[in-house]
């Protein structure tokens, strides 16, 4: 989370000066565009799958205008897909992003939206594992977060988040999507230099076009975060909430444990969380989540990153046939950058599953893909 300032005046601006009106700004143009091949022989991540190509081209630009006490940006990006089996359909996916920073004397606020509309061959296959021909998820997201210092060892930090999930006609039979609405308001507790600890009361709202389905959970949640060097950082929370579905209540334990730490030339990281997760069936379904990476600069021009990721759902989940019982995903990549606007990378990676039937059989998969990036020097233009 941003350290909160008190700057002695707001912005760059002499007091009783206006700002420059945000629509007469000048803003910075960034764009990549992307061109890339990839073969997976098992896509969908079933019994029978067979190996399918893929050809790909990704055209990314980011817009920003920035002051002192503010900055905002916004993202379109556009994918081209085709995949070698004609019968995939379209995989074709654009996306929008958006967001406001503001920082004042004592507070700080933040503000993002996004629309994105993938291939559910992208969306769902390491979710529900629903992949039906030439469909895809459309997903509106919106949030804000507000942090006000009392002192500057004590803040309210208070968030909301809306959710909203659809899909298109093929596969609107089996994933009727839902709304979900969250939010949070806590004390944060700078105990030290090192040392932070927050309490807060959370809720959630789940709400979907499957029969019954209504839900909605409430709770309390406690987070520790500890910088043990400089060079190594400690995140931990706890939560305990109590979740009401189709008048049904019941208890569970939210957690989240992530442990960072920086080498000279590369990064570490080990994360575990367990909390309940909207999925496009109109359910809210608990997973837990292991996560490892290690990335760094093997050379001046050349990155490469591992990393392995294991979600488990519960019990519950797979008797309902809502999802499968865990996923194990590996992936190693590499980025070579022989030039300043110009980029090659390289990725390797294997899955590991099991079918949601009662023999839960194995199934696995592997990919591979090449591309290459241009990323042309940041302009500037004034609208």
């Amino acid at each position: 989370m941003r350290q909160i300032a008190y700057p002695a005046a707001l912005g760059g601006c002499a007091l009783g000066a206006e700002a420059p009106p945000l629509w007469a700004a000048e803003w910075s143009m960034t764009p990549t565009y992307t061109s890339s091949v990839d073969y997976d022989s098992n896509r969908r991540l079933v019994s029978n799958g067979t190996g399918t190509g893929a050809t790909v081209l990704t055209a990314d630009v980011r817009f920003k205008r920035a002051l002192e006490t503010w900055d905002v940006y916004i993202e379109p990006r556009y994918s081209w897909r085709r995949y070698s089996d004609k019968t995939l359909g379209n995989g074709d996916d654009r996306s929008i992003y958006g967001g406001f920073d503001w920082s004042g004397p004592r507070s700080l606020l933040n503000l993002t939206a996004s629309y994105w509309d993938q291939s559910v061959l992208l969306a769902e296959a390491l979710e529900t594992g629903i992949t039906t021909n030439d469909s895809h998820r459309r997903m509106g997201q919106v949030g804000g977060t507000w942090t006000w210092a009392h002192t500057e060892r004590r803040q309210t930090i208070t968030q909301l988040n809306y959710q909203g999930v659809s899909y298109s006609a093929k596969a609107q039979a089996q994933l009727p999507g839902y709304r979900y609405w969250s939010g949070s308001i806590g004390e944060r507790f700078d105990l030290s230099e090192r040392m932070s600890f927050t309490l807060s009361g959370y809720g959630s709202l789940l709400s979907s076009d499957t029969p019954g389905n209504a839900s909605h959970t409430a709770g309390l949640q406690a987070q520790v975060i500890y910088a043990v060097s400089e060079r190594t950082r400690l995140d931990a929370s706890v939560g305990e909430s109590s979740h009401v579905l189709a008048r049904q209540s019941s208890h569970g334990t939210d957690a989240s444990v992530s442990l960072t730490h920086s080498y000279s030339r590369a990064n570490a990281a080990l994360g575990y969380t367990r909390s309940l997760v909207p999925y496009g069936t109109g359910f809210l379904v608990q997973r837990e989540q292991f996560t490892v990476s290690l990335g760094g600069s093997l050379t001046e021009h050349l990155n490469s990153n591992l990393s392995f990721v294991r979600v488990q759902n519960n019990q519950t989940a797979v008797l309902l046939r809502l999802d499968r019982r865990e996923y194990n995903n590996l992936n190693w990549s590499f980025e070579w950058r022989p030039f300043e606007n110009w980029g090659f990378t390289a990725l390797m990676g294997a899955t590991r599953t099991v079918l949601p039937d009662l023999n839960e059989r194995p199934v696995h998969g592997w990919h591979t893909a090449v591309g290459l990036t241009w990323t042309p020097r940041v302009t500037s233009r004034s609208w």
